[in-house]
């Protein structure tokens, strides 16, 4: 008998509700998600408008001359600008998703989660040897 299978047939089951979600917490960690994913579309986009900034030679100096330079200057300002609006758009939503469900699990009940767990083996005690001289 492999030890998985042991480990199965020892292992504990048990189902824990969640019944409030942390708001502060919830808006913590959505912030860093979406600020990294606002800085990834930011720079996504700042090499869009980078390219756009050197295929504007193309057009000739007489036609738009300005566009070089806006294009490449908004390729270093949407980065940061992106990051931290992705980041405080996608932090309040989630917050005010946790609003609801704190209300919601009030109401009607929480998440049940189930959770498997194997039987742990107590510590054994350690006993202290003192120094030798």
């Amino acid at each position: 008998m492999n030890s998985d299978a042991a480990a199965g047939k020892d292992a504990m089951r048990r189902t824990l509700e969640l019944k409030r979600a942390d708001i502060g917490s919830l808006f913590k960690v959505a912030f860093i998600i979406y600020a990294t994913i606002g800085l990834v579309a930011g720079i996504g986009l700042g090499m869009f408008f980078a390219t756009v900034g050197s295929l504007s030679s193309l057009l000739g100096d007489h036609h738009m001359p300005w566009v070089g330079f806006v294009s490449g200057a908004a390729a270093f300002v949407m980065i940061p600008i992106m990051s931290v609006c992705y980041g405080m758009i996608g932090s309040i939503v989630v917050s005010i998703v946790g609003l609801v469900y704190n209300f919601a699990a009030d109401r009607f009940g929480g998440v049940r989660l189930e959770f498997e767990t194997g039987d742990v083996a107590p510590a054994a005690a350690t006993t202290a040897v003192p120094p030798q001289a």
